[in-house]
């Protein structure tokens, strides 16, 4: 039954739900959508090839506060 249907209009009711696709979102909607998407990439980037891990700052900072307990 949906394979078989065409939308030829901007607004459709099935079941009761309303879609109005005549409304397009805010531009800036899609300005922080996109953004975001970008800006995860670098993120993710940024830690993947910068060489941080988690553990070795874990490591680096118990060092230090052995460093610190033992000297007193």
């Amino acid at each position: 039954m949906l394979e078989n249907h065409e939308h030829n209009h901007p607004t459709h009711d099935f079941d009761g739900i309303t879609e109005n696709r005549e409304n397009k979102p805010p531009v800036y909607f899609n300005i922080l959508f996109y953004g975001l998407i970008i800006w995860g990439i670098i993120f993710m980037g940024y830690f993947l090839f910068s060489g941080w891990s988690s553990d070795a700052e874990f490591q680096q900072k118990m060092d230090q506060h052995q460093a610190q307990t033992s000297g007193k």
